[in-house]
C-alpha cells in the first residue's frame, strides 16, 4: 500500500522544465585572465612595498634595510611592467581578432599600468643609485 501511494505521488509530480540556454558571460581568454591576475597581484604588492618603504623611511630604518626594500620595489615594478606589457600585446591581438570595445578599455588600462611600472622602477633604481653616493 505504501509503495502504491508513493508511486501515485511520483506520478502526480510535474516534470521539470527544460533548462534555458546558458547565458553568455563576458569572460576573458584564459591567458589574458592569468596575466590580469598577475598584474593585479604585482600592483598590490608594489603598493604595499612602497608604503612599507615610506613608513620605514619615516621611522628611521637602517640604510641597508631601506636599500633592500628599494631593490624589492625595483624587481616588483619590472615584473609588473613585463606582465602588463604582455597583457597589452594580448589585448592588441584580441582587439584585432574580435573587434570588441572592452578590449580597447583593457588595453588602455594595461598601457597606463605599464607606464606606471616603468616610471616607478626607474625612480626606485635612481634612489638606490643616489643612496650609494657618487664616488670617483
Amino acid at each position: 500500500m505504501e509503495k502504491e501511494a508513493e508511486l501515485e505521488e511520483i506520478a502526480e509530480l510535474e516534470p521539470l522544465p527544460e533548462p534555458e540556454e546558458a547565458k553568455k558571460t563576458r569572460r576573458l581568454p584564459p591567458l589574458l585572465r592569468l596575466c590580469r591576475r598577475a598584474t593585479v597581484f604585482l600592483s598590490l604588492t608594489l603598493i604595499a612595498t612602497i608604503i612599507f618603504f615610506l613608513t620605514g623611511n619615516q621611522q628611521a630604518f637602517l640604510d641597508s634595510n631601506l636599500k633592500l626594500i628599494l631593490q624589492i620595489i625595483s624587481v616588483n615594478a619590472i615584473a609588473l611592467s613585463f606582465f602588463s606589457g604582455i597583457s597589452s600585446l594580448e589585448c592588441i591581438f584580441y582587439l584585432v581578432k574580435s573587434k570588441k570595445f572592452r578590449m580597447l578599455l583593457h588595453l588602455i588600462i594595461y598601457i597606463l599600468v605599464l607606464a606606471a611600472g616603468i616610471s616607478i622602477s626607474l625612480f626606485s633604481l635612481t634612489i638606490n643609485l643616489l643612496s650609494e653616493g657618487i664616488s670617483f
